[in-house]
C-alpha cells in the first residue's frame, strides 16, 4: 500500500452538484479506484461553498486563489505522499507538477489541450489560446513520469509533443509511460435506466451537458428545425448549457435562436440541474444527440455525453470524429450522422420518429460498456503503476520556471487585490474618473 496524493476537480458527483462536468467525473473515478488499495490524500479544486468528501486527508482549494500553490505545498509536506497523481485536465495537471517535488508523478491529460485551443480560436477568432495551454501544461509535460490520455489518437499526439520537448529520446524503450485510459462508464450514484422503446406518437430529443467550443450548435439547431417541419411529434429537452469561465456563446446563440423559431414551444431548456435530477428529466426522452464541429478535438478526444445517453437508456445519434463513437457505430450501437450536415441529422430523426424503437441498441451498448469501460477496467494501468512507479528523465525548459513564477505572481496579485487598501484605492480612482467625466460634459474637454 502506498500513500497516494490525488489532485482533481470538484465538486464530486456524490454530492449531486448543479453543474457537473467531465473533470469532476474523471476525478471521482480516480478517487474511487485509488482508495480501494492505497492510503489517499486529496487536494480538491473547487469553491469553498461546495460539499467536501469525508476523508482523513483532504484539502480544498480554489484555483488561482491567493497562496493556493503554497497551501497545496504545505498539505503535501504534511501528508508526505509516496506518489502524486494529477487526476483530470488543466488545473490538476498544472498544480501537481508544481508541488510533486521529486516524487513519482502521474499526469492525466484527458483531452488534447492544443486541439481544444484550436476549437476555442475558431469561436473567438483570436490567437493565443495555445500559449495559454502551453503555460498550463508545460510543467507537467517536462516533469511527469507517466501520463494517461483518453484515446489512442491522443496517445500518438502526446508522443509527438513529448518528442518536440526532448523527452521521448530519454524515455525507456521497454517501459510504457503513456497509457490510454478511456472515459469511464460510471456516473456516481445514478443507476442505469431501462432502454427506451416506442415513442408512442412523439420523439423527444435530449441535449445534455456543456455546450462547448467543439459542439456544432449552428448545424445542430438547423437539423432539429428541419426535422420538426417533417415530424410534428418531435420535441427537444435540453439540460446543461453554458460553461462558466470557459465558453457561453454556443449555448446563448442556440437557445436564443431556438426560442425565436417557429417551433419555440417544442424546446424546453432546463439549464444546469442537480446531478440526481437528471434521470427523471431524461425519462421523457428517447434519443440523445451529439454533433461536433470538424477539427482536431473530436479526433483526439472522447465523448462523455454519449456514454451518459446510453447509461440513461437512450438511442444515440452522433458525428463519428471521436474514437469511442466510431467504435460504437461500427458495432451498430450508435447511429452516425455527417459532420456539418443538418440534413443528415434531420433525416435520421424523422426516420426514428416513424419507426418503433426496440431499445435493442442502448441495451447492447450498456452491456458493452459494463464489459470494457467501467473505471475498475479503464484505470488498470494506473493501479499497476502505483504498485511500482518508475521515474523518467525529465528535461529542462525555461518556460517551466516562468510558469511557476507566473503562478506565484498571480497568487500575489489576487492577494493584493483583496486588501482593503487596494479596494479603497480602486474606489477613489473610479470616483475621480467619474468626476472628471462629469466636468468634461459640463465644461467641455478643452
Amino acid at each position: 500500500m502506498a500513500r497516494v496524493l490525488l489532485i482533481g476537480s470538484g465538486p464530486l458527483p456524490r454530492f449531486s452538484p448543479d453543474t457537473l462536468g467531465f473533470p469532476q467525473l474523471r476525478c471521482a473515478h480516480f478517487l474511487e479506484e485509488i482508495q480501494k488499495e492505497h492510503e489517499l490524500g486529496l487536494i480538491l479544486l473547487q469553491g469553498d461553498s461546495e460539499s467536501v468528501p469525508d476523508l482523513p486527508h483532504v484539502c480544498v482549494l480554489e484555483p488561482d486563489a491567493p497562496d493556493w500553490v503554497e497551501t497545496a505545498q504545505a498539505f503535501v509536506e504534511s501528508f508526505s505522499p509516496d506518489v502524486v497523481v494529477g487526476g483530470g485536465p488543466y488545473h490538476p495537471a498544472r498544480l501537481a507538477a508544481l508541488v510533486a517535488g521529486e516524487r513519482p508523478l502521474w499526469i492525466d491529460i484527458a483531452g488534447d489541450p492544443f486541439a481544444e485551443a484550436q476549437a476555442k480560436s475558431a469561436h473567438t477568432g483570436e490567437s493565443g489560446h495555445s500559449r495559454e495551454m502551453y503555460t498550463a501544461y508545460i510543467g507537467a509535460l517536462t516533469r511527469a513520469d507517466a501520463f494517461s490520455v483518453v484515446s489512442h489518437a491522443q496517445r500518438h499526439a502526446l508522443q509527438g509533443q513529448l518528442g518536440v520537448l526532448g523527452r521521448l529520446e530519454v524515455a525507456p524503450l521497454a517501459q510504457e509511460w503513456i497509457h490510454v485510459v478511456p472515459v469511464g462508464y460510471h456516473f456516481g450514484d445514478l443507476r442505469e435506466a431501462e432502454p427506451k422503446r416506442s415513442p408512442e406518437g412523439e420523439l423527444v430529443v435530449a441535449l445534455c451537458g456543456g455546450y462547448n467550443t467543439w459542439l456544432d450548435g449552428e448545424n445542430l439547431l438547423k437539423g432539429l428545425l428541419l426535422a420538426m417541419r417533417r415530424a410534428p411529434g418531435l420535441r427537444v429537452l435540453s439540460t446543461g448549457g453554458a460553461i462558466d469561465g470557459h465558453h457561453s456563446a454556443t449555448y446563448d446563440a442556440f437557445r436564443a435562436q431556438a426560442l425565436s423559431s417557429p417551433f419555440a414551444d417544442r424546446f424546453t431548456f432546463h439549464g444546469w440541474v442537480s446531478h440526481r435530477a437528471l434521470p427523471e428529466l431524461l425519462s421523457r426522452a428517447h434519443v440523445g444527440v451529439c454533433m461536433d464541429h470538424p477539427g482536431a478535438e473530436p479526433e483526439l478526444g472522447s465523448r462523455t455525453r454519449v456514454l451518459f445517453y446510453f447509461h440513461q437508456g437512450l438511442e444515440v445519434l452522433s458525428t463519428l470524429g471521436s474514437e469511442i463513437c466510431t467504435e460504437l457505430a461500427s458495432l451498430r450501437m450508435l447511429r452516425g450522422i455527417e459532420v456539418g450536415s443538418p440534413e443528415s441529422l434531420s433525416d435520421e430523426l424523422v426516420r426514428m420518429s416513424r419507426t418503433e424503437l426496440s431499445g435493442l441498441a442502448p441495451q447492447r451498448a450498456q452491456q458493452f460498456m459494463r464489459g470494457r469501460y467501467l473505471p475498475e477496467q479503464t484505470l488498470g494501468p494506473l493501479m499497476q503503476w502505483l504498485d511500482a512507479p518508475i521515474r523518467v528523465d525529465q528535461v529542462q525548459d525555461p518556460a517551466v520556471q516562468l510558469a511557476a513564477e507566473l503562478a506565484k505572481a498571480r497568487s500575489e496579485l489576487k492577494y493584493v487585490y483583496a486588501t482593503p487598501t487596494w479596494r479603497a484605492a480602486g474606489a477613489a480612482d473610479r470616483f475621480i474618473k467619474l468626476g472628471t467625466q462629469r466636468l468634461d460634459r459640463i465644461f467641455g474637454k478643452d
